[in-house]
């Protein structure tokens, strides 16, 4: 990086004290990352600077990783994301042609300061690390290994990165994208069935103490129960339902793998389910809860696709497709009616 963004976090005069800090205390891979996001966040890249930016982030998985990392910390730091306007302008007053390159570089430090502050868990390679979300609410963890996990609603887990890659889900849903690493297979473990890869993609979902749903992406897994180790391993566009004594399998068309992903971008898609599935799958992302009044509403297939969070929007449109009553009796519940 040749131009303003390319400067060190020390070479401003007057430098704050927090920036001082954390390029003295950064890991040079950790300031890079720190640098490549702040000066992507100021503006659009030069060819040139995302050819240089794509080299970096190819030449060693830990400038992904760190990169992935930091870019996770600042998406999670609103408080640090309210610096910038949100127009993306600069005030001409505050940053007068002498020092406009203040804002990258202090935006930079900021985002290193948050990253610094906030990852000594991540440095703990070989202790458990705890995740969990709440109602409506995803997370997006990238590990020590370049592994990418995206954290349903309402979903717990413990994840250890060290000579073994553990997962343990103890509730809800989640979704891996696995570096590959032969010498270190990638296992998670749900109610006590384990799913075993090396560099895939596949979701997994806890839906109680017995019944464990996976479903591949890419790649293959290997899966198995208490009493059962199903060969072949899963490949992509299969499902698996796994219980104690028994694994079924089924193939997933191309279109339902992408609806059965949406939730990760904050979508819920449906094509033909039926009103009670629907509602069913709503109600996992929203404490408002949608209740049907009478089993006659079950039979109604429902098609669309939904903000997951937005149960208003949702209502409205079966209100409108099917001339539902809607009651909202509370705060908490909505009620549909048949005609």
């Amino acid at each position: 990086m040749n131009d303003m963004r390319s400067a060190s976090l020390t070479d401003m005069p007057g430098a704050h004290a927090r920036e001082r800090s954390a390029a003295a205390n950064a890991d040079p891979i950790d300031l890079q990352a720190s640098r490549w996001l702040a000066a992507r966040d100021a503006g659009p890249l030069s060819p040139a600077e995302s050819e240089e930016f794509t080299r970096w982030l190819d030449a060693n998985i830990r400038h992904r990783v760190s990169f992935l990392r930091m870019e996770a910390n600042w998406k999670r730091a609103e408080r640090l994301r309210e610096l910038k306007p949100l127009d993306c302008r600069v005030d001409a007053d505050l940053l007068a042609k002498p020092t406009r390159r203040r804002w990258p570089l202090a935006l930079a430090a900021s985002v290193l300061a948050a990253a610094i502050a906030g990852t000594w868990v991540w440095q703990q390679q070989f202790g458990w690390q705890h995740h969990d979300t709440g109602v409506g609410c995803l997370e997006h963890i990238v590990l020590e290994d370049g592994s990418i996990i995206d954290l349903n609603t309402n979903s717990d887990l413990r994840v250890r990165v060290g000579d073994k890659r553990e997962v343990r889900l103890l509730r809800g849903e989640a979704r891996f994208q696995v570096a590959p690493d032969a010498q270190r297979p990638f296992t998670v473990e749900a109610a006590g069935a384990n799913v075993h890869a090396v560099g895939t993609a596949f979701s997994v979902r806890l839906h109680d103490s017995r019944q464990v749903d996976v479903l591949v992406a890419e790649g293959k897994v290997a899966v198995a129960t208490q009493r059962v180790q199903r060969t072949p391993p899963l490949g992509a566009g299969e499902a698996a339902v796994l219980l104690p004594d028994r694994v079924s399998v089924s193939r997933i068309e191309p279109q339902l793998l992408t609806r059965r992903m949406a939730w990760t971008t904050g979508r819920l898609e449906f094509r033909g389910e039926s009103l009670s599935e629907a509602v069913a799958e709503f109600n996992r992302y929203n404490r408002r809860q949608i209740r049907l009044d009478g089993t006659s509403l079950n039979t109604l297939r429902v098609g669309g696709s939904f903000a997951s969070t937005d149960p208003d929007s949702f209502v409205d449109a079966l209100a409108s497709a099917f001339n539902l009553r809607v009651d909202n009796q509370d705060a908490g519940t909505i009620l549909l009616r048949p005609p």
